[in-house]
């Protein structure tokens, strides 16, 4: 595919420093890019920052959503790694929220491209399995499948305060909701089942860039069991507390989380 249809697909956008060290941030469930808006002033001053949708979000192409081939991790990887391909990036940093991790951990087993990973809110596996605490029981994930097929506005205003990690009816709460809402239900029932389905962890051993494993307080959808394992198992892998609530620190708390990416690259840089 050539690059004009792979920016085009994906509504790529480059921002920041043309010559800066190279940021990816790739947005997990339920947001397209303007996720990360709030977090842009504390790094396009310094990096030339990489933007993207997720076929299906945003300003993605609407002709190039396919649920078949989009059932599986393996086709938002493609993506990820023809985006890289396509700007030629090189030595690049991906901040991968939620599911987007695994994305970044797949992608860092496969091309050279990477020099680090930055996994926000992420796991290697969602459900729990014998002897590993992902967070959903088999039972439950269908339960949440099921919930979005009754009542998808009613789903919507149950979860959006938990992801965020603010009360019901906060402007935050408000604005996660309004974002989900402008996505298909099918389309984010597709994506949440292809989610519980993902796992990547026969792939951390073999990931040996740097990785900053960041998780908060209270996160309903990566508990600190699962980020404790990205740590115990990667080769080159640190872990940050965040003193923030939920899943999304990047939209409820910019400059913290900022300020904590910014540390583990000057960490890198100097090592």
């Amino acid at each position: 595919m050539n690059a004009d249809a792979v920016i085009r697909r994906n509504n790529v956008r480059v921002l920041g420093r043309p010559d800066g060290p190279v940021l990816v941030l790739v947005q997990g469930f339920g947001c397209d890019q303007v996720v990360w808006d709030p977090i842009l002033p504390e790094f396009t001053d310094t990096h030339r920052v990489v933007l993207l949708d997720h076929v299906g979000t945003g300003g993605a192409d609407p002709e190039a959503y396919d649920p078949l081939r989009y059932a599986s991790l393996e086709a938002y990887l493609a993506d990820l790694m023809e985006v890289l391909e396509v700007l030629d990036l090189q030595d690049a940093t991906i901040v991968g929220h939620s599911i987007a991790g695994m994305m970044g951990l797949s992608a860092a087993t496969r091309t050279p491209r990477i020099g680090r990973l930055v996994l926000l809110g992420g796991t290697a596996r969602y459900l729990n399995d014998d002897g590993y605490v992902g967070g959903f029981e088999p039972a439950e994930a269908e339960e949440l499948l099921r919930s979005v097929d009754a009542n998808y506005p009613l789903w919507v205003a149950a979860v959006a305060p938990g992801v965020v990690g603010k009360e019901p009816g906060s402007g935050l709460s408000s604005y996660f909701a309004d974002r989900l809402c402008r996505l298909h239900p099918d389309y984010v029932r597709d994506f949440l089942q292809m989610s519980l389905a993902a796992d990547v962890r026969h792939l951390l051993p073999r990931v040996q860039v740097p990785a900053l494993v960041l998780q908060t307080r209270d996160d309903p959808l990566s508990p600190a069991s699962a980020s404790n394992y990205l740590f115990e198992h990667l080769p080159a892998g640190t872990r940050t507390m965040l003193a923030v609530r939920g899943n999304l620190p990047h939209l409820s708390a910019p400059r913290l989380t900022a300020q904590a990416v910014h540390d583990f690259l000057k960490t890198e840089r100097h090592a």
